[in-house]
This record gives C-alpha cells, sequence and structure tokens, in this order.
C-alpha cells in the first residue's frame, strides 16, 4: 500500500486555496478555506497500489488508483478531484470531492458525519453504500445502493445478495442457524479489513 505523505515532494503545497474554491462547490469549499495544509497536483496522477490517503490533496486533472483507496489508515484524508476518479474501491471516512464522474469496479463506502462525500458527476460502482454521510451525487451504473439516512428494506436486500456475508456484523451466529446475514447496512470496519486483508466482497469473485 502506498502511503499519499510518502509522495508529497511530487506536489505543490498550496498556501492559498482561493483560486481552488471558486472553481469547487457545495461544502467542500468549507475545507479549503479551513486549517488543512494543501498540497497540489497539476494535471491526472496514476497510483500503481493501492492507496492510504493521509494528506489533504487535490488533483487538477484525473486520479486513476489501481486498487483501493483508504482515506483513514495513517490519518484522515481530504481529497479534491478537480477531474474524474477512478479506483477499484474506494472507503472514505475523510472527505472525497470528484468535479468528474466516481469509477469503481467494486465498492464505494463513505461513512461518518463530519465530513463529506460530493461528486458533481455520476457515481459507477457495484455497490454504493453511505451511512451516516452527508452526500451529493447521481447514481450512475450501480448493482446495489444503500442510502445514507433512509435506506430500504429492497436496497438492503440487494447488497446482501451481492456482497459476501463476512462483511455483515453477527454473520457467524445467522450461518450457524442457516441463517443468511439480516437486512442491515454492511459493517464499514469489516468491509475495509477484507480490503487490507485482500479478500473479496462480492459473492461471484469468491468462485
Amino acid at each position: 500500500m502506498l502511503t499519499m505523505s510518502t509522495w508529497r515532494a511530487r506536489f505543490d503545497r498550496l498556501r492559498d486555496t482561493s483560486g481552488i474554491t471558486e472553481r469547487v462547490g457545495g461544502q467542500m469549499a468549507d475545507y479549503l478555506e479551513g486549517d488543512h495544509a494543501w498540497y497540489l497536483h497539476q494535471g491526472d496522477l496514476v497510483v500503481p497500489d493501492d492507496l492510504d490517503l493521509d494528506i489533504a490533496l487535490i488533483v487538477d486533472g484525473d486520479l486513476v488508483v489501481h486498487g483501493f483507496l483508504d482515506d483513514y489508515v495513517s490519518g484522515i484524508g481530504v481529497l479534491v478531484v478537480l477531474g474524474d476518479l477512478v479506483v477499484r474501491d474506494l472507503v472514505s471516512w475523510g472527505s472525497v470531492y470528484v468535479e468528474g464522474d466516481l469509477r469503481a469496479h467494486g465498492v464505494v463506502y463513505g461513512y461518518y458525519n463530519d465530513f463529506t462525500f460530493e461528486v458533481n458527476g455520476a457515481v459507477h460502482a457495484r455497490a454504493l453504500i453511505l451511512g451516516d454521510k452527508s452526500a451529493s451525487y447521481a447514481t450512475g451504473e450501480v448493482e446495489a445502493e444503500i442510502d445514507s439516512y433512509h435506506p430500504t428494506k429492497e436496497q438492503f436486500r440487494t447488497a446482501r445478495d451481492i456482497l459476501v456475508p463476512q462483511v455483515y456484523d453477527g454473520w457467524k451466529n445467522r450461518a450457524r442457524q442457516g441463517k443468511r446475514p439480516k437486512l442491515r447496512r454492511p459493517s464499514y470496519e469489516r468491509v475495509c479489513a477484507r480490503l487490507h486483508a485482500g479478500e473479496p466482497l462480492f459473492q461471484d469473485d469468491e468462485r
């Protein structure tokens, strides 16, 4: 896993964020004007590995991560992408802003209410899961979606049909009883743990 702070020498330290703030809407503007130490990458950025985003980073272009992106490993990361964001999977405790589209091969999971999830374009993913997260986005090609605050049983059922049972709390006891996991939101901690362990999140990836 690549820790983003180890690449700081490649980025510009951005002390005046006003030019970026003018281009960014929504709640992310407040973070840009806050106390974060912001770094800027001009142009597209490609990360060849899983990414530990532990800094406040602006990518003035597309960001492509050949693996999963986790912004809550070494510290809480904040990300602004002024193009498209392309990842295998994304788990976000911090704040994410994408001007274009967010494309994930697998899961996008936004969690925790002190930070935001904002995509001006569309989110494309097998599973889009939000939990107690202020969010603004358009739904693109998504197989299963769980709303942040008002999920339905049908949303829970669709997600359960494609995700492995190990992402749910209490799955072992239910399995011993010959039952499937309860209709609920998958555990953020369990999803993160499986990503870091290289274990599949989707049932058809186990075959």
